[in-house]
């Protein structure tokens, strides 16, 4: 990596040791609040400052930033604990497992990388076999889906592994229920029988997460084969602060390995303990290292993945355009997420009805902002 691309990454290292930002003058305050605050860092670095005690040696001009990030983090986050208490009393139904995923299992577990989140939606799990009985019963409690058309509803329900995403007149989130961690795509959907075997409590009785290993196979999944790839970088944030929490355990490292052979997610394994010990210092043990590359990681496939990768995970410098290889490598990432959702005879007329419905719409008009959206 030459000295500018690595230069491009300093201020994430902050997040890990953020002494560094002692260092920053005000220009440097100015480029890191915007980077920050684009890519949802803004209040966790707020957040790891104050843990440090370093709030004060921060320029007046940028705390103001820090500041309001985190009052924003701590209302959105209230907003998601008010619905994660509801949820299961509106259910009612005690023999439905209930399991939170991503930021909210953070919460969850009381997790360092909980503190500073942006939550706009509060994604569960539950088992395939009690999806139809779950989506009656938060109908029946006011929760609604969006108005789609027979198309798009079709795709959620075969396609995806998510229900449409559902709205409530009395909570502020977006709820995103999950019967799966990946969508459906020849023969890549883990077996989810895998993962509830492993659940584990969290502070809340009704609710349960996903073991150690597993949350940080959902996260690598999630970002390397089911997301939309621009602005990630908070992806990699949240695997590092897992791998450093539960990396404590000398047997982290070996569970990792041995899950994501079993769910068939090696590929996102080693993709992400690559970019995170490169971008953030993650702690990866040389053994998990080795154990990768004996396992395939560093095959053919990987030599123009991970190049792919860097240039569309690397953030983009404010007031600047994304350069030529970074426009290519979102275009082909982009083609590679969708054809990891449907086959291509499912994906070719798909896409076509959705770039017609785009050209219907008024200029401006958007149905759905979400990394998932149909």
């Amino acid at each position: 990596m030459n000295m500018a691309r690595q230069a491009s990454l300093v201020w994430l290292k902050a997040l890990i040791s953020p002494e560094r930002v002692l260092e920053w003058s005000l220009q440097d305050w100015d480029r890191v609040v915007r980077l920050a605050r684009r890519h949802r860092l803004l209040a966790r670095l707020a957040c790891v400052i104050d843990r440090a005690g370093l709030a004060d040696a921060v320029p007046p001009e940028a705390r103001r930033h820090l500041r309001g990030a985190q009052q924003l983090s701590l209302a959105r986050t209230r907003a998601m604990l008010w619905a994660i208490e509801r949820l299961p009393v509106m259910i009612d139904n005690p023999s439905i497992p209930l399991v939170l995923l991503k930021g909210a299992a953070y919460v969850a577990q009381g997790l360092p990388i909980a503190e500073g989140r942006l939550p706009s939606d509060l994604d569960i799990l539950v088992p395939k076999q009690k999806l139809a009985e779950m989506r009656f019963r938060l109908a029946h409690a006011g929760w609604s889906e969006p108005a789609l058309n027979a198309h798009d509803l079709r795709y959620y329900l075969e396609w995806s592994h998510e229900l449409p995403p559902m709205q409530h007149a009395r909570h502020a989130v977006e709820l995103d229920v999950h019967h799966n961690i990946l969508p459906p795509r020849a023969g890549r959907m883990p077996d989810m029988a895998l993962l509830f075997d492993r659940l584990t409590p969290s502070r809340w009785p009704q609710w349960q997460v996903l073991s150690p290993a597993d949350q940080y196979l959902h996260s690598a999944a999630h970002l390397f084969f089911d997301s939309e790839p621009r602005d990630r970088v908070r992806d990699l944030v949240d695997m590092d602060g897992l791998f450093r929490h539960f990396g404590s355990d000398m047997n982290f490292g070996a569970d990792l390995l041995q899950r994501a052979k079993l769910l068939g997610l090696v590929e996102p394994l080693a993709l992400a303990c690559h970019f995170t010990q490169a971008w953030l210092d993650t702690p990866v043990p040389a053994q998990l290292q080795a154990a990768l590359r004996e396992e395939g990681a560093g095959s053919q496939r990987l030599r123009w993945l991970v190049p792919m990768m860097d240039a569309v995970l690397r953030p983009t410098e404010p007031d600047r355009f994304d350069a030529l290889r970074k426009r290519l490598a979102l275009t082909a990432v982009l083609g590679r997420y969708h054809w990891h959702r449907m086959p291509m005879h499912i994906l070719v007329p798909h896409l076509w009805r959705k770039w017609r419905a785009a050209g219907s719409r008024p200029s401006g008009s958007s149905t759905d902002d979400g990394a998932n959206a149909p």
